[in-house]
């Protein structure tokens, strides 16, 4: 493992907070994968045998359908941990994960992970406290859904990647504009539209490259709140 992913780990929101004990009994059996862009890392049903820990890169948790196809539910980037529900209850993944860009991921076998969590309190506590953080994302999405138009959500999502305490933005989206439009549960159609009427709010848009050059405004026309 190299220097800057042991930097990233103390970070981390799972393991930072561990005793290094407990650190390096539940890295005992752990390896590192290389992903290309466009992997899938398992699939909705599978068994879930290990945590993940995404070192670089960002991957989307995808949910599908024999009827109605596929969409994306959430992105992950460096840093994250997932999916840690499956692996706790010992059931299947409720989605599948892809990756949207290359990536490097730490594989904890799921095993290791549920012993620590009966074991070690401040694993625990790490734990709930990063499941109570994803319910509060999933709260927050299912409002956006219900309580604004598919501009307003757009708008909500890049100001979610910006410092909105600044008045201007650039971003570089790692995500294709397809599967963007799925994650906010719109068509690629309705995207194209929703970045059109959000010029009027200072947003510019040039392929994955995202100008935000009013961000005040957008916040008013998004009603955006800090909660999280």
């Amino acid at each position: 493992m190299q220097d800057r992913d042991l930097e990233r780990l103390n970070d981390n929101a799972i393991l930072g907070p561990l005793p290094e004990s407990a650190r390096q009994a539940l890295l005992k059996d752990a390896f590192e994968l290389d992903m290309p862009a466009g992997t899938t890392l398992f699939r909705q049903g599978e068994a879930a045998r290990f945590i993940h820990i995404l070192l670089e890169g960002s991957v989307a948790l995808i949910g599908t359908s024999d009827d109605k196809g596929e969409t994306v539910v959430e992105f992950f980037h460096s840093g994250a941990v997932f999916i840690m529900p499956a692996v706790i209850l010992e059931a299947p993944y409720l989605m599948s994960a892809r990756t949207v860009e290359d990536v490097r991921i730490l594989m904890v076998p799921g095993e290791q992970f549920r012993t620590l969590v009966e074991q070690e309190h401040t694993l625990t506590l790490a734990v709930a406290r990063e499941l109570a953080r994803h319910w509060r994302l999933l709260s927050r999405q299912v409002k956006d859904l219900k309580l604004r138009s598919a501009p307003q959500r757009l708008g909500a999502y890049l100001l979610s990647l910006a410092d909105t305490d600044a008045d201007s933005a650039q971003l570089q989206l790692t995500e294709q504009r397809g599967m963007l439009a799925r994650r906010l549960g719109m068509t690629p159609e309705n995207l194209s539209r929703a970045f059109s009427r959000l010029r009027e709010m200072g947003v510019k848009a040039r392929g994955r490259r995202i100008e935000l050059t009013d961000i005040p405004a957008l916040r008013r026309f998004c009603v955006y709140d800090d909660l999280a």
